[in-house]
């Protein structure tokens, strides 16, 4: 039996007889009748009872149908799949990622993926703070940590932490912290991204989580001016990994309070797309995971 012949029966029964099926396919009404009685012959069941003007389903004829529109359409389904997995990407595509992380890593792998793919158009927007995808028209957001349920659809690329971090400078003057209250003691440089959380920071370790409310003579809502400052010794900062990992490597930075975990940091593509994902877009998000598999803080 051959999906021809499915899709040929659905028509015929939205039709509502065999002499309209076969003016809107463009037979004769003899043709369309002989293709009815060859289904039914290889399938070995009456499934149309017919008359001059109208035709009605047997019990048989209404299990044929419901299996017809189930095989038909996971084959439009399959078509689908396969048509978006050979598809060739080309198109705009519109990202947004944080200024930090979007100039020292999202900025490479756009130039490698449309060196790959030269149909392809990509517009990057970096900003302080992450813009709403579909306001603004964007069809990827790189974004760290807990994603707050928006609607958008995610997928996790990189796994990532934040340290709290101090230069040796800071430590040979001040006593190392061991416990996340101390740093109420502490000089602490301030990252002001959010106006209502800023110099709130929280650790758990096991099922314990402390919030700890520090203060310091520097702040700013730029986080490679933080980063001056602790490598400076001005202070202890928290600094994501993909920012100091070559500096606590190089010993310029030290990781301080290590047993304690703060929130998470993971990074993710988020995209507005709920399905029928174009494949300029799917394969883009693929590109970013495969090459933050291999930067320098992936273990």
């Amino acid at each position: 039996m051959s999906s021809t012949d499915f899709e040929f029966f659905i028509f015929l029964c939205q039709a509502g007889s065999i002499s309209k099926a076969a003016r809107e396919l463009d037979i004769t009404p003899a043709a369309a009748s002989k293709r009815l009685a060859n289904i039914e012959k290889n399938i070995g069941c009456q499934l149309v009872t017919r008359s001059t003007r109208a035709m009605s389903l047997t019990p048989n004829g209404n299990i044929y149908l419901e299996y017809a529109k189930k095989v038909t359409s996971t084959i439009e389904e399959m078509n689908y799949i396969l048509k978006q997995e050979s598809d060739e990407a080309e198109g705009l595509i519109r990202i947004n990622a944080p200024f930090g992380f979007g100039r020292k890593y999202v900025s490479r792998f756009v130039a490698d993926f449309i060196e790959e793919y030269p149909k392809v158009e990509c517009q990057l927007h970096l900003s302080d703070q992450p813009l709403n995808l579909i306001a603004n028209s964007f069809d990827v957001g790189i974004r760290f940590g807990s994603l707050p349920d928006s609607g958008l659809h995610a997928k996790k690329i990189a796994s990532h932490q934040r340290f709290v971090c101090a230069s040796p400078l800071y430590l040979n003057r001040h006593i190392e912290p061991k416990h996340p209250r101390e740093l109420s003691d502490h000089n602490c440089i301030i990252l002001r991204q959010n106006e209502d959380t800023y110099g709130n920071w929280s650790f758990s370790k096991h099922d314990e989580v402390h919030h700890v409310r520090v203060r310091g003579t520097l702040s700013s809502n730029d986080g490679e001016s933080v980063l001056s400052w602790t490598l400076r010794g001005h202070g202890i900062a928290i600094r994501a990994e993909w920012d100091i990992y070559h500096h606590l490597k190089e010993g310029q930075l030290i990781r301080l309070l290590s047993e304690y975990q703060l929130p998470n940091a993971d990074i993710y593509a988020v995209y507005p797309y709920s399905q029928n994902l174009p494949a300029r877009i799917r394969l883009f998000i693929d590109h970013l995971a495969k090459k933050m598999k291999i930067v320098p803080f992936q273990k």
